[in-house]
């Protein structure tokens, strides 16, 4: 029967209007085929002399065609649902009923007709039958949509051709969402999969092409309008390059999210873009997270600057180790209320030991307090200012929040008994050339200068570089310059930076966390540097578009404050291997001593009280050689762009 429309009681006469006008339009076929063929003749002398003699023939051929179609299923789709989904019924169809006209006035008839009016009845009856659903589904759209109908009808009419990576579980419900769920949209011309014993194999009556590989044939063939992904738990380098080869193409990659999810009702089944992360060029550290979890039970865990991008990471790492109680520490209100909702939503057994503390960590007075009443086990002092250029034109607010606010969170650890602090380092801190970049090579010494006044805390510093998806880093900036149509702006063509994820970034803290030694300072090996043009090439193809030809890149300079490129240690600093892949130590020579430290910080202070700007600047480039250089040059530059 017919599917689709709403009520049985419509069904009858849904199916009586469709019978009726198939009819219609197969005698409409037969008298313009004899009209076409004899076209010398009036019509009256052609339908008397060619037509009413067989009217026997025909009415019984033209059941015939009727139980033809509906043999074919052509009587069991809904109206707005008809398009090339049963193209090939109607073909096959017409092909069949002339096969049965010619049967039938062979035996009722003895007598055939000229064979160029079968032929033309053939082509004439798959257009007058295909038109009366073409006709019917126009209809029936318009009624639903109105004036989009026809954009609709091309939708359907040119179904998308798209093979499907990976033939396991999920690349079968993904099948079934394309075909029970999605219609004629798309046209599933095979699997993909590197598993010998799938090879050839049908899956749902959906052949297995070969390896993935076979992707790159496909493309230059230009088999395919889509691929996609069902390889839940792969690695973004496993796919990566056949991502970035559809890209280079033009042709759209989807991967399907969550289908654990999706079997456990938790998530209606979709299709979504590929992520961000994929632009990651290594693979990803993976870090021992039993180690981990023995380290954060049961203990009393605060993080300050929790509604940050690492923070709130940190925080949702850390709950999922059962912790006595997560403080949550910011200056901003919403960011923390952010990540306090998130964190209750999705662990409501753990609210009662969450707190949200409103505060900042320059306010000595405030931190004591704060000290005093949670009595944190660990801290991990993620807040910071990390603007580059920001913090160029706010040279008194860098110093007081990064400096200061690091030396009163670690000596306030040391002072109330906390196990461990660490804290989150940069790799700008490495040849500084910013008052970012300076603070953070002070805060390093600040750290290493509380281990000699409380040695029963042991404080850890973790050096890393850029963080993809962070707040303020170039990959949403990139992002909305994409959405918006371009330009993407680079800084300059050869400036490259380390990048890794922020789910691996925190690990990495943690890990550090749990296995460091007091006073060492911890680096991720994080391969190779990436070009940020190079960057902006690879997002620009993830969204489907090519480089300089969609999207425009244009190369706006350097920032004050940024360096071409970053490295995560210093010439005279020694990188060893740390106790576990992917984390390094890096031994460091004594520039500064405890008491050198403790002057600097109350010369500081003083200098914040002041609000001397000039000063302070004055001060990093006394403290920080490589800056008070870099400083040097950036005014020679400047003052010969002047002149």
């Amino acid at each position: 029967m017919l599917r689709g429309l709403r009520g049985r009681k419509r069904l009858p006469v849904a199916l009586v209007l469709l019978v009726f006008c198939d009819l219609l339009a197969l005698s409409a076929a037969l008298i313009l085929a004899l009209i076409l063929r004899y076209d010398n003749l009036p019509i009256r002398q052609i339908l008397s002399l060619y037509l009413s003699p067989r009217a026997t023939s025909v009415a019984a051929s033209l059941v015939a065609y009727i139980a033809i179609f509906s043999a074919f299923r052509l009587y069991q789709y809904a109206w707005r649902f008809a398009s090339l989904d049963v193209a090939q019924g109607v073909i096959i169809g017409c092909t069949l009923g002339v096969g049965a006209m010619i049967a039938i006035q062979t035996i009722v008839d003895q007598v055939f007709l000229r064979t160029s009016v079968y032929v033309i009845l053939w082509m004439t009856s798959i257009l007058l039958v295909g038109g009366v659903r073409i006709i019917l589904r126009l209809l029936s759209l318009g009624r639903l949509h109105g004036k989009k109908a026809l954009k609709l009808l091309g939708q359907d009419v040119k179904p998308k051709r798209v093979v499907i990576l990976g033939g396991g579980a999920s690349g079968v419900r993904l099948l079934s969402v394309l075909k029970e769920e999605l219609g004629s949209s798309y046209q599933v011309i095979g699997f993909l999969d590197d598993a010998p014993h799938k090879q050839g194999v049908y899956i749902r009556d959906v052949r297995v092409l070969g390896p993935m590989s076979k992707l790159y044939d496909l493309l230059n063939d230009r088999a395919v309008d889509e691929v996609l992904i069902a390889l839940p738990g792969a690695d973004g380098k496993t796919i990566k390059e056949y991502v970035m080869e559809c890209r280079r193409r033009r042709v759209p990659v989807r991967v399907i999210p969550a289908v654990q999810d999706v079997l456990n009702g938790k998530a209606h089944p979709h299709i979504e873009d590929i992520r961000v992360e994929d632009l990651l060029r290594r693979p990803p550290v993976e870090l021992n997270t039993a180690q981990v979890g023995g380290f954060l039970s049961g203990k009393r865990i605060m993080v300050t600057g929790a509604g940050g991008s690492i923070g709130s990471e940190v925080c949702r790492q850390v709950i999922a180790h059962n912790p006595a109680a997560l403080i949550l520490l910011g200056h901003g209100e919403n960011s923390i209320n952010q990540i306090y909702l998130e964190l209750k939503e999705k662990y409501p057994e753990m609210v009662d030991r969450l707190c949200m503390v409103i505060a900042s960590v320059a306010d000595e007075i405030r931190m004591n307090q704060v000290f005093q009443a949670h009595r944190p086990d660990i801290v991990v002092h993620t807040a910071a200012h990390k603007h580059v250029p920001i913090m160029e034109a706010n040279v008194i607010e860098a110093a007081q929040n990064n400096v200061l606010g690091t030396s009163i969170v670690a000596e306030a650890s040391g002072r109330y008994g906390v196990e461990k602090f660490v804290l989150i380092s940069s790799d700008k801190a490495v040849y500084p050339s910013s008052v970012m970049g300076a603070t953070k090579w002070l805060c390093e010494r600040v750290v290493r200068t509380m281990v000699a006044r409380y040695r029963n805390t042991a404080y850890i510093t973790v050096r890393f570089g850029n963080v993809l998806g962070s707040r303020g880093s170039v990959v949403p900036i990139f992002y909305e310059q994409i959405r918006k149509g371009g330009p993407v702006t680079v800084t300059h063509p050869e400036m490259t930076r380390y990048f890794m994820s922020i789910p691996e970034a925190v690990q990495l803290i943690l890990q550090a966390g749990a296995l460091g030694k007091s006073g060492e300072l911890y680096a991720l090996d994080m391969g190779e540097p990436v070009r940020i043009l190079d960057l902006a090439e690879d997002m620009i193809r993830l969204c489907g578009f090519e480089p300089g030809k969609d999207i425009e890149i244009v190369f706006t300079g350097s920032r004050p404050g940024e360096k071409l490129h970053e490295r995560l240690a210093a010439d005279d600093e020694i990188i060893e291997p740390g106790f576990c892949e992917g984390l390094s130590v890096v031994r460091r020579p004594v520039d500064l001593g405890p008491d050198e430290v403790m002057d600097l910080l109350r010369h500081i202070r003083q200098i914040v009280s002041r609000g001397d700007e000039l000063a302070m600047r004055e001060l990093l480039e006394q403290v920080v050689p490589e800056f008070s250089r870099s400083t040097q040059a950036a005014r020679v530059i400047d003052t010969a762009a002047r002149v």
